[in-house]
């Protein structure tokens, strides 16, 4: 265990501001993009009926990620890497609340993995749309795990918090977006079933208007 603690702060001090700085901008704006005031912007698509089931389903999955996290940090209490290592300071916010894990790790790889899960299997169904299916897949992936990297570059995370955070995260993300698919599998069905039974009661219809 003392091994990997070690083995973490010596990758977190090559991550740290890696290359002198100059991808602080990136980091920034990254890393405000995976904070979790940005789950407001579900918040017209929970309006909008086309796209309320979809956006509902996401914001529970990320609800249970948040709950997840938090019941984590409050069991480990690791302290951030700005409290706990030599000459480490904030380079954007200065969170105060217990390291491992990464809550925005884990939130943006629960978004990005909900989001493929969902996209993946609407490009089974839809070859036509499959290309950008696979785009969007691999933009949020790679979003993700920009939102996950600044977090160790600002120096408010250690690289085990937002690998945890990460792997928490797709998991649940995968796990919402799965149930979801078949959620809507088992509403097709059923309609399916409602208007075959239309169908059946058609004929007997007609024939007592007759």
């Amino acid at each position: 265990m003392l091994g990997l603690l070690t083995l973490d702060q010596r990758l977190f001090r090559l991550c740290y501001a890696a290359g002198g700085g100059h991808l602080l901008p990136l980091m920034i704006a990254a890393t405000i993009v995976g904070s979790g005031w940005t789950m407001f912007a579900l918040v017209p698509l929970l309006i909008r009926e086309a796209t309320r089931k979809w956006a509902l389903a996401l914001t529970l999955t990320l609800l249970a990620t948040a709950v997840a996290v938090f019941a984590l940090k409050m069991s480990c209490g690791r302290a951030r890497p700005i409290f706990a290592l030599a000459g480490v300071h904030p380079l954007y916010g200065s969170p105060t609340d217990f390291s491992f894990p990464s809550g925005h790790s884990a939130g943006s790889f629960a978004t990005a993995a909900f989001v493929s899960t969902v996209g993946l299997h609407r490009a089974r169904q839809a070859p036509e749309a499959a290309r950008a299916m696979y785009l969007v897949s691999a933009f949020m992936m790679a979003l993700a795990t920009t939102i996950a990297y600044s977090r160790i570059y600002l120096g408010v995370h250690f690289p085990g918090d937002v690998l945890v955070g990460g792997v928490l995260g797709a998991s649940l993300g995968v796990a919402g977006g799965l149930a979801y698919v078949a959620r809507g599998a088992r509403e097709a069905e059923t309609a399916a079933m409602g208007d075959k039974s239309a169908a059946k009661l058609a004929p007997d219809d007609v024939a007592g208007a007759d």
